[in-house]
């Protein structure tokens, strides 16, 4: 299938059968998404209309700002499902969290007090302007207690601009990449897109997520994009379907 001739692609049409959104903050009220179930409720429904059928959402588990418990994720992950039940809304919602490479997050994995997103597969992040002092041993303690790291956004953090080499030392570790989608719009600025489509290139990217948290932002993802590196990232998006 070619998208050379087209100037943007509405993600519907390119977005895959069984697609499933691995990064997204749709739980009320627990981190920086969305605030209320029904401001959450009518995002998700904009994603069925779209196709998905299945969203994994992933609140903060920051230790400074949102220390989400697993008891709170999964309070409100049961909430929302009777929520999405009342409004015959049939995504299937999952709940996971996206973790801080921080001192919580390491006390967590010694304690396996961690959420996967599927399986032994779990979604971290870092700060996007600095890596933890402590990475390799962090990375290395979550390795060992057997979990696959997926690294959130990695064309986001500034400190790996124009230094490729950083991020294929992360890859030989085995860290898996996850691109979010709205970094190919520009949503977050020329340079983040540029090394976006960089990680694309090289062979990098592992997954897609929207880490969509508000409806502004869906109505930026819904719009696509323009890129001669579509079919690469609609390989990618297929990769998705394991987490099914």
């Amino acid at each position: 299938m070619q998208f050379l001739s087209r100037k943007e692609i509405p993600l519907k049409e390119i977005i895959p059968d069984d697609y499933v959104d691995i990064h997204s903050h749709l739980l009320s009220n627990i981190d920086d998404g969305v605030k209320t179930v029904y401001q959450s409720a009518f995002i998700i429904e904009q994603f069925e209309k779209l196709g998905v059928k299945k969203i994994i959402t992933t609140p903060h588990v920051m230790q400074e700002m949102w220390p989400n418990s697993t008891e709170t994720i999964q309070s409100k992950h049961i909430e929302m499902k009777e929520v999405l039940k009342s409004l015959n809304i049939n995504v299937r919602l999952h709940a996971s969290a996206e973790y801080m490479l921080d001192d919580l997050f390491y006390q967590r994995v010694k304690e396996k007090d961690i959420i996967p997103l599927h399986n032994r597969y779990i979604l971290v992040e870092m700060s996007t302007f600095s890596p933890p002092i402590n990475l390799n041993e962090i990375l290395f303690e979550t390795k060992l207690a057997g979990y696959t790291i997926i690294l959130a956004h990695p064309e986001r953090y500034s400190f790996y601009e124009n230094h490729l080499e950083k991020y294929a030392q992360l890859k030989e570790l085995g860290i898996l990449f996850q691109l979010n989608l709205l970094s190919l719009s520009g949503y977050y600025g020329e340079m983040v897109k540029k090394t976006a489509i960089k990680l694309i290139t090289e062979g990098y990217i592992d997954f897609t997520g929207s880490d969509v948290h508000n409806y502004q932002q869906f109505e930026v993802l819904e719009k696509g994009f323009s890129s001669k590196h579509t079919q690469k990232i609609v390989d990618i998006m297929n990769n998705n379907s394991i987490f099914c």
